[in-house]
């Protein structure tokens, strides 16, 4: 059976603020989903983390389960510079870490897909 990791930062799922966790907001100036740079430290520690423990089981190096991460969910779309500036932050996040299988998002009508797709010669 594969296996497509979604591990956020935003996962929505019907979770209390997507799945993030309360202590972000103890920054009076959190921006969530935004290249704001106290929140893009805290998605790179997190990703990097979760990356470690998921490396074992990529399909395309190890033979494991793991042939997709998706970088965010319904995240509506790239529609400025801060909004491409988040995205490929994202999507270095996870190469920076050797990942190497499948990266993509949800989105409804292409949204930021279309983003990655214009910078998949990169992957």
């Amino acid at each position: 059976m594969f296996a497509i990791v979604r591990p956020g930062p935003y996962i929505c799922a019907e979770w209390e603020m997507g799945g993030f966790p309360a202590w972000l907001l103890r920054d009076p100036h959190m921006h969530l989903r935004s290249n704001y740079k106290p929140y893009m430290a805290a998605v790179e520690k997190y990703y990097l983390k979760i990356l470690s423990i998921i490396k074992d089981f990529e399909f395309s190096k190890n033979g494991g389960p793991v042939i997709a991460f998706q970088l965010e969910n319904e995240y509506g779309g790239v529609r400025n510079a801060n909004d491409k500036e988040y995205l490929t932050f994202l999507k270095d996040t996870v190469e920076k870490s050797g990942f190497k299988e499948l990266l993509f998002t949800s989105d409804p009508h292409g949204g930021a897909q279309h983003f990655l797709e214009g910078i998949k010669e990169n992957f």
